[in-house]
């Protein structure tokens, strides 16, 4: 029986980018699960788009609402309790520096891209991201010790990535 074929280098740039994308909000989560499918099953992503020559695609972040204010207050440096537009800017903020990151693992491989787009945010849970053929994709699961196991389901957040070929 095959299994699924997941792009080694795909597999590091996600859980290599996305931990020294978190660096600055002195956040180190645990990668636990790896696929080649990006299911969305939290009510909030943040998407940025990744351009090259010969590779364009996207990379998403899909977290709870509790995660992402987490996550918010980490990069700030402060507490805080609702996504208002300052914690907002720091969802995008994190998006730009994992993309960054990203796009920093990738030079000189075959997934090369040059530049990432404005990040943007979507508010709703379970919808699927399909993608069409030629695509490249992977989804890696990241756990975070440092959220309470009595909210269990918000302890999880995938970060996933995606590249079409133009050759």
């Amino acid at each position: 029986m095959k299994g699924l074929i997941i792009d080694d280098t795909l597999l590091e740039c996600v859980i290599t980018g996305t931990h020294e994308g978190l660096e600055m909000a002195e956040v180190s989560p645990l990668a636990v699960g790896a696929s080649k499918f990006n299911t969305v099953n939290k009510e909030i992503s943040v998407i940025v788009g990744l351009h090259g020559e010969t590779r364009n695609g996207n990379m998403a972040i899909n977290l709870s609402k509790r995660t992402a204010v987490h996550l918010a207050g980490k990069l700030m440096g402060e507490e805080i309790h609702e996504l208002d537009e300052d914690a907002i800017d720091a969802l995008c903020e994190i998006g730009n520096m994992v993309a960054g990151r990203f796009k920093e693992l990738l030079i000189n491989t075959p997934h090369e891209f040059r530049t990432i787009s404005l990040p943007a945010i979507i508010f709703g849970a379970n919808y699927t991201m399909y993608h069409t053929k030629n695509i490249t994709s992977i989804s890696v699961m990241f756990e975070l010790n440092d959220i309470s196991i009595v909210h269990m389901g918000d302890k999880f957040f995938n970060v996933s990535i995606a590249l079409l070929s133009h050759v």
